[in-house]
């Protein structure tokens, strides 16, 4: 442990440099994963090193020297975002924390939730032009994370797993992607679609985990009824956030079919919106791309040829669109 911050020794850097994070936004632990540092003028000294521990000692030493940031080295920041994903619940639901630096804890863990997206999910070059647009979609979402009770939804949400969450923020890339340039979504109501892409599983929070877990054609009756009952049970836990109609569509109709197949009210063809039936196809996609309990993740090759087997169900243009993000094409505007 590092009683006394001393003078860092060529601390390594990337290109990003050091980066700064609340010393509210640091459990105590026992041996930390990346070390942290003080800022004095324009040089860095490492207050603790990696591995060591972390405790109410050090924090009060921080508060007594009126320090309000401490200092991450950009080259360990993918442990931070490990650390932050894995923390994300807590301090979230940390009313100690001030609410501005809750939000922002949660659009830095869903920043680089989102990174790994791009890098892992989608095509190099569509990466490099449009990532920029989804992070500052993230950054305005940060309004809606602020309102009292918007926070513990969406801490709800991340407390169920890195799984759950990375497919609500995969939908949500993929649905904005389908829906920018459509003329059968405005520009101005992208937003609101990717809030609700980003909170459409929020009721299966409220659904038993041995459930989800189950292959859903092993499933009862009664227990379907049970995990099918998650959309009109996200809707309700956001009754009191003020929710935009587009959301508020997408949490409770994105299982619903162009052919009238889906939950919960039967809804087809025209008498859906676009950028719902686009969720609907971003959804079902992302979900076969990841492994499940019950089976291995499919190819997307394999996903799309089940979906195109299973295409009745789907929205033509919207699976068009999905195919052209995937393959980097640019999505036509008509």
């Amino acid at each position: 442990m590092t009683d006394q911050h001393r003078p860092a020794q060529d601390p390594p850097q990337d290109a990003e440099g050091f980066f700064p994070i609340s010393p509210l936004m640091i459990r105590n632990w026992s041996k930390g994963r990346f070390a942290l540092y003080l800022r004095q003028g324009p040089s860095f000294v490492l207050y603790t090193s990696k591995g060591d521990a972390f405790t109410d000692v050090h924090r009060r030493k921080l508060d007594d020297m009126g320090v309000l940031q401490v200092y991450v080295d950009g080259a360990e920041r993918g442990a931070y975002a490990s650390y932050l994903l894995e923390n994300l619940p807590d301090l979230l639901l940390d009313e100690n924390i001030p609410m501005e630096q809750r939000s922002e804890a949660w659009y830095q863990g869903s920043l680089m939730a989102l990174r790994r997206v791009f890098e892992e999910r989608l095509p190099k070059g569509l990466a490099k032009r449009r990532f920029g647009e989804l992070s500052d979609m993230l950054r305005t979402g940060m309004a809606f994370f602020n309102q009292n009770g918007a926070l513990k939804q969406v801490a709800r949400l991340v407390a169920r797993g890195y799984k759950s969450y990375n497919h609500s923020l995969g939908c949500a890339v993929l649905t904005y992607f389908v829906c920018a340039g459509s003329p059968k979504v405005h520009p101005d109501r992208l937003h609101a679609v990717c809030l609700g892409a980003l909170l459409h599983d929020l009721g299966k929070t409220q659904v038993a985990q041995d459930l989800l877990d189950r292959d859903p054609d092993t499933l009862s009756l009664g227990e379907r009824d049970k995990v099918r009952a998650h959309a009109a049970a996200g809707v309700a836990l956001c009754a009191n956030l003020g929710l935009e109609h587009e959301t508020v569509n997408c949490i409770l109709f994105h299982h619903e079919r162009v052919d009238g197949s889906g939950y919960p009210s039967g809804i087809s063809g025209e008498a859906l919106p676009f950028y719902v039936k686009a969720l609907a196809v971003c959804d079902v996609y992302d979900n076969l791309t990841r492994p499940a309990p019950w089976r291995p993740a499919r190819t997307p090759y394999e996903a799309l040829r089940y979906m195109k087997m299973h295409r009745d169900g789907f929205d033509v243009d919207a699976m068009r669109r999905l195919i052209n993000v995937l393959s980097g094409a640019e999505v036509p505007t008509q």
